[in-house]
């Protein structure tokens, strides 16, 4: 049990350092962010189709409800792709990433809503802390200011973040693979966005196949395999935590794409963010071993 907790763990962590780089793509490919969405999960969707392809794995679910279920998750995902690249054309790299995760924050109050019960102390302590992280990181509170509504965008995206991180926790089809569970979210995701898609100038989709392509694989693909993968053994407010090292990552990668230099605020919000990670994953450990035979019998 212990080597699956500790997969989960890196899975988490691998996927952050990959959804760091993701942000990029919205400065680099010049579209509109439902086409982006749009373009990004139907070359994710061949991905996921020829790896399962290669490793002989069944895109079947064991229910038809179950595919339904997460067509529908797909949906919810959808409009958190689409917000979070409107949040970071709207304002800048940093400012999109950091909104984003005052997912921890609305996943706590989510998941302890849904299970009829108050949070645990400590876990809105640590979300505080990264929402604390997150107002470091906004140079700007203006509502007149596109980085004003860049945050209100990104703290729609977190929204619906923490609720489909919440709801794929309760889909009985998530002892399923990570690739499948993928797979049909991204059906969701592409009929949501199929007439925008569709619809783009043909010679801006020529101009951007690129970065389409490399955005909807590695920084699409395989970072939330892994991060359907880390839910499957950790609570959805700890897999959010530990992907909050995306907020640091982003913004030393668009400081050397783009030259967007943090401030001294930036930096402060980072290091807040980073802490809470760490002291998330130090109490993952330990509480690990308290809830490591009931969570192996449930598996059986």
């Amino acid at each position: 049990m212990r080597s699956t907790h500790t997969q989960g763990i890196f899975y988490a962590h691998f996927g952050a350092l990959l959804f760091g780089g993701t942000a990029l793509f919205a400065k680099w490919i010049p579209l509109g962010a439902d086409v982006i969405t749009f373009w990004r999960t139907m070359v994710a969707m061949a991905a996921v189709w020829i790896l399962c392809k290669i490793r002989g794995q069944s895109l079947r679910l064991e229910r038809r409800r179950d595919a339904w279920m997460q067509i529908g998750l797909g949906v919810i995902l959808g409009v958190h792709w689409m917000t979070y690249y409107l949040a970071i054309q709207l304002s800048t790299v940093a400012i999109g990433v950091t909104a984003l995760f005052a997912a921890p924050v609305i996943s706590v109050w989510l998941e302890s809503a849904m299970r009829r019960v108050w949070p645990d102390w400590i876990d809105v302590g640590l979300c505080l802390v990264v929402f604390l992280g997150v107002l470091c990181l906004v140079p700007d509170f203006s509502w007149e200011s596109d980085y004003t509504r860049g945050v209100g965008i990104g703290l729609i995206s977190a929204l619906f973040l923490a609720l489909r991180q919440n709801l794929h926790r309760r889909t009985r089809a998530r002892s399923s693979s990570g690739m499948v569970l993928l797979f049909y979210q991204l059906i969701g995701i592409g009929g949501l966005f199929v007439f925008s898609g569709l619809t783009a100038a043909p010679a801006e989709l020529c101009a951007s196949w690129f970065p389409l392509v490399l955005l909807g694989t590695l920084f699409t693909a395989a970072p939330h395999f892994c991060n359907l993968s880390a839910l499957r053994e950790l609570e959805a407010k700890s897999v959010l935590i530990i992907t909050s090292l995306m907020v640091p990552y982003g913004i030393l990668f668009s400081a050397i794409f783009f030259g967007e230099i943090p401030s001294g605020m930036t930096l402060l919000g980072s290091g807040l963010i980073l802490a809470a990670a760490t002291v998330e994953n130090l109490r993952l450990g330990k509480s690990q071993s308290a809830d490591s035979s009931g969570s192996a019998d449930s598996r059986r």
